[in-house]
């Protein structure tokens, strides 16, 4: 957008909107000025290890299996899961997947982002942990 007013019309009449059976999400994009390999966190407060990939763009049937699976090929996930709307109890079309280092964190997004899980290409960002040990979006869509 050219202006900050243009992105907040946008972001009024797109939020939400379901675009070929699914419901998109628009919001400001968050910026960052560190490098991939700064962001993913490397302890969470229990002192074990956690790297977190946000994958975007899941098709509906894909569960936490298929998406460890797909990370599985070539690196290996500590965890793969799969968040679904809790009223509708359908997929809400993105996860979350851990490793053990933030190398391969960075590999696997270098490496797969792009690339097609069950007939759509994966999104993946670098995802940071909140202060309950949960994985929420930090890097820029």
């Amino acid at each position: 957008m050219s202006s900050p007013e243009e992105a907040q019309v946008a972001i009024d009449k797109l939020d939400s909107f379901e675009l070929l059976g699914r419901i998109i999400r628009v919001e400001l994009a968050k910026s960052f000025s560190k490098p991939y390999s700064t962001l993913a966190p490397t302890n969470s407060t229990n002192g074990e290890t956690r790297n977190w990939i946000y994958v975007s763009n899941l098709a509906w049937k894909v569960r936490s299996v298929n998406l460890r699976e797909f990370f599985a090929d070539k690196y290996k996930p500590v965890s793969a899961r799969v968040v679904f709307d809790g009223p509708s109890g359908r997929s809400a079309g993105y996860g979350f997947v851990s490793f053990a280092t933030n190398e391969e964190v960075v590999a696997a997004i270098s490496e797969l982002d792009g690339k097609e899980l069950m007939g759509r290409p994966l999104r993946l960002k670098i995802s940071q942990k909140d202060s309950n040990d949960q994985p929420e979006i930090t890097a820029e869509d």
